[in-house]
């Protein structure tokens, strides 16, 4: 999606992941999947996340310790947008940790039933989200790798662009797939070529076409859909530098020695939609005894699947699409099974059938939804964390409607249930929309309603501004983050910027949401985690300029996560700038990133000697800084001019002077559960002593001003994080502008102290229909200072009062 979640340079070293596909592993063996009469022994390989070498070897939690940023911490990239083979586009937000926290995605069709998605989290943690449109062909021509959205978040391609391989039987002469465009080719007819080449987001639209086109064919002839080849001549198409994972017959492996130690037993799953026929698509094995021993996404052909597991408690997940005629998605069920006990030959049977309670919302106002998903996660007996347990959703991102069937508390573990719906108002003079949570559940119950009063709802009166430049379709994301929900998608719907909407949220799940706003095709802002109390109003505004490059005060670490965005321990000092507006806790980005890396730089210095300098990044790391004498200046650059989406702010450098917190200062120690790196139980995490600016310019909702007279608040602090920071006094503040792209400056009458302040000026009548610079200088009483400088600020209009 061009109007992206914003990409952006500091991560985490992501954890490793747990290892997919050991042949070694007796489990991964046992996973083999029978396709043809059982005597035969020809089985195949489903997609199955293993974490450990032998059955002898103990198991591996389903998520290793969260590594903390070092070097590469300040050039990864932590929130992406990425492109699905079908040219739906999907915004992956992931934690310290490597877990997708928020995820939101953007249909590339508005016809009926596009906005339907399944998504499958394994127990490693990698999400899978699939178009329903696909779903009767993941597992069969479309690799399932095409839709791990996480490893295409970690990609090095461009955000348009997906890499795939395709593999063609033997004697079909090669040709391109629609959706398709081939590079290179490889192989020979006579013993099936190969080719690689890729997919755009625009390309990706006609294999949407063509997945409806092959389903409707299949619907109108009576057969399930799927049952069509997609392409002829085709055996897979997968994600470059993917292993495949689609199933494909090969023979049993002999009886090894761990295989031996247990005994397999033949699990029959089969699936069924709402009319009763049986489906092509994905059913989500865990087994619950140890899910990271086993978390499968297997097919589910014509119906049935079956696998070989050894004996133990089990739960099962499946997704279920239903489609007209026409090829529309007409309802998606998420059917499950908490728990299921295999000590033999065992079938199990999830019938979309049983699924009758649909997921809707009683709102005190009438609204319309327009979005809908429920959330099903399962640990196992040890409990382990459910943000990185295994989970399958079904999502609608238009008026699709989702339906659950009851099932009980667990038996062995536990199941966390959740359901979002999300909705517009009716009122077009009062704009008004609900997010809202279904309280967080062991079971599914029977009533999937959520029912909400005026007093259970907090109000967020939400203004979004835009650049005059910007395309006015933009998309709004909300996700409440409670305690011990499953990894789940925030809701994210389109929005007409600019505009004021009043958001009423839930606080079925403690009232805590992420936010964000991507206003047009360049811009993203992303909220810190806010804590909203039922019966209380709030305000917010969203890319209110000037946008500047810097930091603010963080409830949460960057983007949602735990990282600490300018923190030292043990010498190891780390600074990450972002992209801000007038609010204190939001950070953002340009969403072109990956296509204009040279629209950032980044250096620091120690005294006159250069540290670290950093192309393409607002962000620096060294180490070994312990000198606590030691002055640091960091400059740092954004550079919007080469994206003719931007007409305002389009470049901000920004100067930080700084020292180091000293060893007593414990305003600046930073708190559980935020981290850097260096930190240990001897050595504490410091947040460094840096300056913030935050504008709050009177202007219009296109950051354009229709006054003379002009005024601007400004507001100077300290980065604080989980609210430590320093607490130096801020001794002096000054505002200027420039009327002449920064040959001269003026400076403004200032009012105010203590960091709290209002900047006067006059826009002469040479400025009517330009867009002056504006700049900022602060410093605070232990001699850290600011400098930050933003052009083209705001655009005074052509007429004035």
């Amino acid at each position: 999606m061009r109007s992206t979640l914003l990409s952006r340079r500091l991560s985490r070293k992501l954890s490793r992941k747990l290892s997919r596909r050991s042949s070694a592993t007796a489990r991964e063996a046992a996973a083999r999947r029978s396709r043809g009469p059982l005597a035969t022994g020809a089985l195949a390989l489903g997609v199955l996340v293993t974490a450990t070498a032998t059955l002898g070897a103990p198991a591996l939690a389903a998520q290793e310790a969260p590594a903390l940023p070092g070097k590469a911490a300040a050039t990864a990239s932590v929130t992406r947008t990425v492109t699905l083979v079908t040219g739906d586009q999907v915004m992956v937000t992931t934690t310290a940790a490597g877990q997708p926290r928020v995820l939101a995605v953007r249909p590339a069709s508005h016809t009926a039933g596009s906005g339907a998605f399944l998504s499958f989290q394994d127990a490693s943690g990698d999400r899978y989200v699939i178009p329903a449109v696909a779903q009767p062909y993941v597992g069969r021509q479309l690799d399932l790798s095409l839709f791990d959205v996480t490893a295409l978040a970690k990609a090095k391609s461009t955000t348009d662009r997906v890499p795939v391989t395709v593999s063609f039987a033997k004697g079909a002469k090669p040709s391109t797939p629609a959706g398709l465009t081939l590079t290179s080719t490889s192989g020979s007819t006579a013993h099936g070529a190969s080719a690689r080449g890729y997919a755009t987001a625009a390309s990706g639209r006609k294999l949407a076409r063509l997945l409806k086109r092959r389903i409707a064919a299949d619907v109108r002839a009576g057969h399930r859909p799927g049952s069509t080849p997609l392409f002829a001549g085709v055996t897979s198409v997968g994600r470059s530098g993917a292993t495949t994972t689609n199933a494909t017959t090969t023979d049993a492996p002999a009886e090894s020695g761990a295989v031996a130690k247990y005994k397999l037993n033949i699990l029959q799953i089969t699936a069924e939609d709402r009319s009763g026929a049986g489906v092509n698509g994905q059913v989500l094995v865990t087994d619950t005894d140890n899910a990271a021993m086993m978390t499968a996404a297997l097919p589910v052909d014509d119906g049935i699947e079956k696998v070989a597991v050894p004996t133990g408690h089990y739960s099962l997940a499946a997704p279920v699409v239903d489609f007209d005629a026409s090829g529309n998605v007409t309802a998606q069920s998420l059917v499950t099974l908490t728990d299921l006990d295999v000590t033999g030959a065992t079938t199990a049977d999830l019938d979309a059938r049983t699924a009758t309670a649909q997921v809707a919302a009683d709102t005190p106002r009438p609204a319309t939804a327009d979005y809908v998903a429920a959330t099903w996660g399962r640990t196992d007996v040890a409990d382990g964390s459910i943000g990185a347990a295994p989970t399958a959703s079904a999502v609608s991102t238009d008026a699709t409607p989702v339906y659950v069937n009851p099932q009980p508390a667990a038996t062995t573990g536990k199941v966390a249930y959740f359901t979002q719906w999300s909705g517009h108002g009716t009122d077009t003079t009062d704009p008004y929309r609900y997010d809202l949570t279904g309280h967080l559940s062991d079971q599914v119950a029977a009533d999937q309603r959520i029912t909400v009063t005026g007093k259970q709802l907090a109000a967020v009166r939400e203004r979004y501004v835009r650049d005059p430049a910007a395309s006015p379709d933009g998309i709004i994301t909300s996700g409440e983050l409670g305690s011990g929900l499953p990894a789940a998608f925030s809701a994210a719907v389109t929005q007409t910027m600019p505009a004021r909407v009043t958001d009423y949220l839930s606080s079925n799940n403690g009232g805590i949401w992420i936010q964000q706003s991507f206003p047009g095709t360049s811009l993203a802002f992303n909220s810190g985690n806010r804590t909203f109390v039922p019966g209380r109003t709030y305000t917010q505004d969203w890319a209110r300029g000037p946008i500047g490059l810097g930091l603010g005060q963080y409830t949460s670490g960057p983007f949602g996560g735990s990282d600490c965005a300018a923190c030292l321990a043990d010498g190891n000092l780390l600074v990450f700038l972002s992209a801000t507006d007038s609010e204190p806790d939001h950070n953002g980005d340009i969403s072109v990133y990956d296509e204009q890396s040279h629209a950032f730089h980044a250096q620091l210095y120690r005294g006159g000697t250069l540290l670290d300098d950093r192309p393409g990044n607002t962000a620096v790391f060294v180490d070994g800084q312990t000198a606590s004498d030691a002055r640091y200046r960091m400059v740092a650059d954004q550079d919007f001019t080469g994206d003719t989406t931007l007409s305002q702010s389009t470049t901000a450098h920004t100067e930080l002077t700084f020292g180091l917190p000293s060893a007593g200062d414990t305003h600046s120690l930073l708190p559980a559960p935020f981290t850097c790196e260096g930190q240990s139980p001897t050595t504490p995490c410091q947040v460094l002593p840096l300056l913030t600016a935050r504008f709050h310019l009177a202007a219009d909702d296109e950051n354009t001003s229709h006054r003379t007279a002009q005024s601007m608040g400004l507001t100077i602090g300290h980065v604080t994080v989980g609210g430590a920071g320093s607490r130096a006094a801020i001794t002096s503040a000054a505002v200027q502008v420039s009327f002449d792209g920064g040959q001269t400056w003026q400076n403004t009458v200032l009012h105010g102290s203590k960091g709290h302040y209002r900047a006067r000026w006059t826009n002469p009548d040479s400025a009517h229909g330009t867009s002056p610079a504006i700049r900022v200088t602060a410093a605070d009483a232990d001699g850290n200072a600011l400098t930050e400088t933003v052009t083209h600020a705001y655009t005074v209009a052509a007429t004035t009062s």
